[in-house]
């Protein structure tokens, strides 16, 4: 049995796992709009998440080569919804960050892919699968998903990097799966199906 609140959360997730459409292309009601001010891609969420800014002085800036040192260099946003009495639970973080145009043209294919697998370096995912697409006006994404387990429990994890003309946009989603939809040889190319909620904005 497929119950309710998976199909939700395979729904959300699905939001991290295609190329992003433009936002005059799609109109969808009853999510939260997220977007910093200065972004070139917004995100529709269930719920406003908690953001804080990123700043220059904290040093070891995820993601960006030779950061800014002082000031603003971007946000983070994160969600978090947990299921008080399955424990299953769905995250998402998002990392806006203003990047200047010699790292952006630094970033192509094989550098993101490095990226995303680097983050997952020290987990052991099954049925991973590695996409990039390229737009115009050095427009770029790479995406990783994959399943793991932890604590006995089936996890879908999905890692999104997207570029910009003055910024990237990092997005990683992991959410729990009911085992009786794991074991319905569940896969990646399922989730693909659903509806995408990232959109390009800039």
């Amino acid at each position: 049995m497929i119950y309710l609140k998976v199909l939700f959360s395979a729904v959300l997730v699905a939001l991290f796992l295609s190329v992003p459409a433009q936002a005059k292309d799609k109109k969808i009601e009853g999510y939260y709009n997220y977007a910093h001010n200065e972004a070139e891609y917004a995100v529709k969420l269930p719920q406003a998440p908690t953001v804080r800014t990123i700043w220059g002085e904290e040093g070891n800036i995820p993601y960006l080569k030779n950061p800014p040192r002082y000031g603003s260099v971007g946000e983070l946003a994160t969600f978090k919804q947990v299921d008080i009495n399955t424990e299953d639970s769905f995250e998402v973080e998002i990392y806006f960050l203003r990047a200047n145009n010699v790292f952006l043209s630094y970033l192509n294919e094989t550098r993101m892919k490095k990226v995303l697998k680097d983050s997952y370096s020290e987990v052991q995912l099954t049925k991973g699968k590695l996409s990039f697409s390229k737009g115009t006006g050095g427009l770029r994404w790479a995406s990783l998903t994959g399943f793991s387990v932890e604590r006995n429990r089936p996890i879908f994890n999905a890692m999104h990097y997207l570029t910009g003309q003055q910024s990237i946009l990092v997005i990683r989603v992991r959410y729990s799966l009911q085992k009786a939809i794991f074991n319905e040889e569940l896969s990646t190319d399922t989730l693909f199906t659903f509806t995408n909620l990232i959109f390009l904005i800039g």
